[in-house]
């Protein structure tokens, strides 16, 4: 097969977007036609180039060993390109429902594919400079989604997403650079480009370390570099699910992985000493994201600093350098995509059909919408961490790499936020089923193209949790080949 086709699937949503924008689309049925279908395909055409070889590369255009737009598969760009498109198409499904009550759905769906692209970008990129370059049109592509009903407060939140993803993506250049005057290469290896490097300047690979990890740590929301995302929660609440389900937050944490196992190696990192001093922003990421997430009445902010919080855990396997603490963490990436993606869609589902956005306000819902607060109620036992669910099997491989390092004090700040999480949580499953009054009882329930993509991810956080094995074994692959 040939190396360029890898190019397809990051090209084809990108020229859809491009082709939709010169389409006038008859009716709004034809449109939602056209937007599933390229998603469709473009899952299609991965899982294609997968199945005929999972380790394909291409150098598409190289000017020297730094500027090199290089795309290469491996099985970490496998997990992320897989978790982002089967998502895109439950959040496509969504917006065709939700959408028609914020307008502008053509210039939405348009963004909304093309950011597809991008992502999918992401994940096949095969160096730093590539992933780079993605990282950045990530930015752009997603900011016409964030400040997308065009107030004034989004167009305010619209330039602090910008500050932050640009600053942080310039630090992250920085130690782009820095790397490749050191290993003259920027490509991804397992076990790292810098393994062979000599160590006599620890300092020098520290401090680059901790540059590239608060660079690209920005988007991940690694406090105190994360008041961009509640902010975000002005955009629509299918931009809300992918900001921090899938595409922005969770190509933070690839990049994060891939400096961390790809250009550095944990070897390295423990001779360095640099997983030490990021514990301590990752702890802090934990702790705070919960704390603020107890003080939120928006119901939307409060699971903005909820994934604040879990986005923390990720971090969290990822600085423990060990096997068991990275299958944790990665565990909890599709974990974690999954249960928000879901709590969100419930969230748009309560304004999109009552107008409340906050929790006081949604007093005894649960008997007017049973469907859509049984999945939330079942969403936020998982996210808490409360067995057979899928959190709880994240959770656990995560504390399990803590006693590996006999650091008792990760378990206990697992725990902590364990409880913190059921604060934050439960008080909104009990305000919506168990009001204290007896009101008279109208459905509410919405659309079927709305509560179907709630109902069927709940049934996957439930199959993960009782069925982990299914991501397991291909995650356990990962690990062994990188730690």
């Amino acid at each position: 097969m040939k190396s360029y086709f890898i190019l397809f699937p990051i090209l084809f949503p990108q020229i859809a977007s491009l082709v939709m924008g010169m389409i006038q689309f008859k009716s709004d049925r034809r449109r939602n036609i056209y937007v599933m279908s390229i998603l469709s395909l473009n899952l299609i055409l991965i899982i294609a180039l997968l199945s005929i070889n999972q380790s394909m590369d291409f150098h598409f255009i190289k000017m020297n060993n730094l500027m090199d737009i290089y795309f290469k598969i491996d099985k970490l760009g496998i997990l992320f390109v897989l978790l982002a498109s089967i998502l895109w198409i439950f959040t496509g499904f969504y917006s065709f429902s939700y959408m028609t009550h914020e307008g502008k759905e053509k210039r939405f769906f348009s963004y909304f594919m093309l950011t597809l692209g991008v992502t999918v970008g992401i994940a096949f990129s095969g160096n730093l400079f590539t992933l780079y370059i993605f990282y950045e049109y990530l930015t752009l592509a997603t900011f016409p989604l964030v400040i997308h009903n065009g107030s004034k407060e989004a167009l305010k939140v619209g330039r602090k997403y910008l500050i932050y993803s640009f600053g942080g993506a310039t630090m992250a250049l920085l130690g782009i650079i820095l790397v490749f005057t050191l290993a003259n290469s920027t490509a991804f290896m397992e076990f790292g480009i810098l393994r062979g490097i000599s160590l006599d300047n620890r300092s020098l690979l520290l401090a680059i370390y901790m540059i590239m990890f608060i660079g690209f740590g920005v988007k991940a929301a690694l406090v105190p570099f994360h008041s961009w995302l509640p902010a975000a929660m002005v955009a629509p609440t299918p931009v809300s699910s992918l900001l921090h389900a899938v595409a922005v937050v969770k190509s933070g944490i690839f990049a994060l992985i891939r400096v961390s196992y790809y250009i550095f190696g944990s070897g390295v990192l423990y001779e360095i000493g640099g997983n030490y001093y990021i514990s301590i922003l990752v702890v802090l990421t934990i702790l705070m994201g919960s704390l603020l997430a107890l003080h939120q009445e928006n119901l939307k902010k409060r699971l903005a600093y909820s994934t604040v919080s879990q986005l923390g855990y990720i971090l969290l396997g990822i600085v423990l350098l060990n096997d068991q603490a990275l299958v944790g963490g990665l565990l909890h990436l599709i974990n974690h995509a999954v249960i928000k993606i879901t709590l969100f869609f419930c969230a748009g589902v309560i304004y999109y059909m009552t107008g409340k956005k906050d929790i006081h306000e949604i007093k005894g819902i649960g008997k007017e919408m049973p469907i859509t607060m049984g999945c939330f109620t079942i969403a936020s036992i998982s996210l808490i961490g409360i067995p057979p669910t899928n959190g709880f099997v994240s959770k656990w491989f995560l504390a399990l790499g803590g006693l590996d390092e006999n650091k008792i004090l990760f378990v206990v700040i697992l725990l902590l936020s364990a409880i913190l999480t059921a604060g934050y949580l439960l008080p909104i499953v009990i305000t919506a089923f168990f009001p204290g009054h007896n009101e008279k009882i109208i459905k509410k329930e919405p659309p079927l193209p709305m509560l179907i993509p709630i109902v069927i991810l709940t049934v996957i956080i439930v199959v993960l949790g009782l069925f982990p094995n299914i991501v397991l074994h291909f995650i356990e692959d990962i690990v062994k080949g990188i730690v």
